[in-house]
């Protein structure tokens, strides 16, 4: 597309804020333009990097599911988690990404359920993994343009 949508994005978002907001009579609409503003520069950032930071975490979230289902003593969930670990992104659409991302997370707690109610040494390793998978997925997740 041309002009890309990011900086179509990032020009509408300072307009508003620069030249919009200030003509407002009203704080509450002042406000909402800010508020408008602020939305369009996240939209722009999360535009960028939506299809990668999901084909990241996918990947990450696999790994870590091959490396754990051999320790889970529970069949159904390690052959589930056997089945998630092989599979690897063939629609890289972000809605695509996302319902990939939506199920591997969900397998994550349900993995995470698990191995918080085992004992040994094995399980403390995977629970380890989830929150350093958890750690990471928060920073890919972090917004630069957000004022919180």
């Amino acid at each position: 597309m041309r002009p890309p949508i990011v900086t179509v994005f990032q020009v509408v978002a300072g307009d508003l804020l620069a030249r919009i907001a200030p003509a407002v009579g009203s704080s509450y609409h002042q406000g909402t333009v800010g508020m408008v503003a602020t939305l369009l520069a996240i939209a722009a950032e999360e535009w960028d990097r939506a299809a990668s930071r999901r084909i990241e975490e996918n990947a990450s979230i696999r790994a870590l599911f091959r490396d754990a289902a051999p320790a889970v003593k529970n069949s159904s969930l390690r052959q589930r988690l056997s089945e998630l670990a092989a599979g690897e992104e063939r629609d890289f659409r972000v809605s695509a990404l996302e319902a990939n991302n939506c199920a591997l997370r969900a397998a994550l707690i349900e993995l995470h359920s698990h191995v918080e109610n085992e004992t040994g040494p094995e399980a403390r390793r995977i629970v380890d993994q989830i929150w350093k998978e958890l750690v990471k997925s928060t920073e890919r997740r972090r917004l630069v343009a957000a004022p919180f």
